[in-house]
């Protein structure tokens, strides 16, 4: 989410330090924060942040104070390359939005399903002040190409506490409002709330909290009326989303795509998916051309059982959001052990090599479980993806029953 080039600004604490020290791989960053500290410093010394694609005071470190160790401190002092100016000046979201791939990096005690977030309280127990989280984090999207990152641990207490929550206790402060926060990411993930209803969002923050909280915040979002309250769930191993499955690809055509396991926050972009397909397209992949997908579908194909089932995404960027432009599943039969796999494809990504892609990821992972073979069904006019399977490079056997090709892929040793 940090690209060379941008200009940062990394509030206090454990994670914004952790995110600093995982940044020796990008070239040309420049700094606006209040806070400057060791991690800084550090990229400074190798050259990491130079400053040098700043559009608002280049070649500078802008900040108003310093926390670190004396090494930090030898290093400002007398430095022409570190601006201090005074608050009003750092922290003001109109001088932060100028500043061009602004990100801000901050971090929260708790966030809500909602997506309000208190950096300052819990319950009526004060922890920090108000701070400038705010100002950069609003300042922040304001800034063309800018980001407003919320990062945080999913859990407190050594794991016996979620940070993602129904609601924040009473007496908290609400440092930031759900209208502040964009991006949240824990370690399972990242959920972009912008321009999302509250059901979306409560869906976005429940696929990135620790799993075993997940069940209860499910059962919590269906109280206070967030969810649906047929909202479907799995639990345990059986559900946990497989995010070393994600792999990024180029088709034939050059076209980068991110293929992914569904998850289930995706329902609003399958059902888009969905209801952007020809009539041709939903025919030759359903076998009906019905385009009213209610949420009970819906749901039934983006929560999934991983260990007996798999659907993979093709997703490309969508301004900061995702687009869906492919979808293939495989379902395990135990009794031959092979898997029998569909797929279809955008019409407007048609003819990119995505089908191909999509058919060779399935097969991999389906060899990967110790399967047999995956088998299809292609209507005999599908000549598009009779084509993806004759040219897979797979021992294919096809037999034309009722308007049918039943295809069958025996894997090579």
């Amino acid at each position: 989410m940090i690209e060379d080039g941008d200009t940062i600004q990394v509030g206090y604490g454990k994670i914004p330090n952790a995110v600093l020290q995982n940044l020796c791989g990008k070239k040309h960053l420049g700094v606006h924060t209040e806070l400057i500290t060791d991690g800084i410093v550090d990229l400074m010394q190798k050259g990491i942040i130079d400053n040098s694609k700043k559009n608002v005071n280049p070649g500078k470190t802008v900040t108003t104070f310093c926390m670190g160790h004396r090494a930090t401190y030898d290093y400002l002092n007398d430095n022409p390359a570190i601006d201090f100016r005074t608050i009003d000046y750092t922290n003001n979201p109109m001088i932060i939005a100028q500043h061009d791939n602004m990100v801000a990096i901050n971090s929260a005690l708790e966030i809500d399903l909602t997506g309000q977030a208190t950096a300052e309280s819990i319950g009526g127990i004060f922890h920090s002040g108000v701070g400038g989280q705010a100002d950069f984090m609003r300042g922040a999207v304001l800034s063309k190409g800018g980001k407003a990152i919320l990062a945080l641990q999913s859990t407190a207490v050594s794991g016996f506490v979620s940070r993602i929550v129904p609601c924040l206790r009473e007496g908290a402060g609400v440092t930031l409002t759900r209208g502040d926060v964009h991006y949240v990411v824990t370690e399972y993930g990242i959920a972009y709330l912008h321009g999302k209803n509250i059901r979306e969002r409560a869906m976005e923050l429940i696929a990135i909290a620790h799993p075993k909280f997940r069940p209860t915040l499910i059962e919590e979002a269906k109280k206070r009326n967030m969810i649906y309250h047929d909202q479907h769930f799995i639990s345990g191993t059986r559900g946990e989303y497989p995010e070393h499955l994600e792999s990024h690809k180029t088709t034939k055509t050059g076209l980068n795509i991110l293929f992914r396991p569904i998850k289930i926050s995706d329902e609003p972009r399958l059902k888009d998916f969905i209801y952007s397909l020809s009539e041709q397209s939903l025919y030759r992949r359903f076998m009906s051309t019905r385009k009213d997908v209610p949420h009970e579908v819906l749901q039934s194909l983006v929560i999934i059982d991983y260990t007996t089932e798999m659907a993979i995404l093709a997703v490309v960027p969508k301004g900061k959001n995702e687009e869906i432009v492919g979808v293939g599943r495989y379902y395990i039969n135990k009794s031959t052990h092979t898997a029998e796999v569909a797929f279809a494809v955008k019409d407007s990504y048609s003819n990119n090599g995505i089908g191909s892609e999509l058919l060779s990821y399935l097969t991999y992972l389906a060899k990967r479980r110790g399967l047999l073979g995956v088998t299809a069904e292609v209507l005999t006019d599908n000549y598009p993806m009779l084509h993806v399977f004759d040219n897979g490079g797979f021992d294919l056997d096809k037999r034309n029953v009722a308007g049918l090709w039943e295809l069958k892929i025996s894997f090579r040793d």
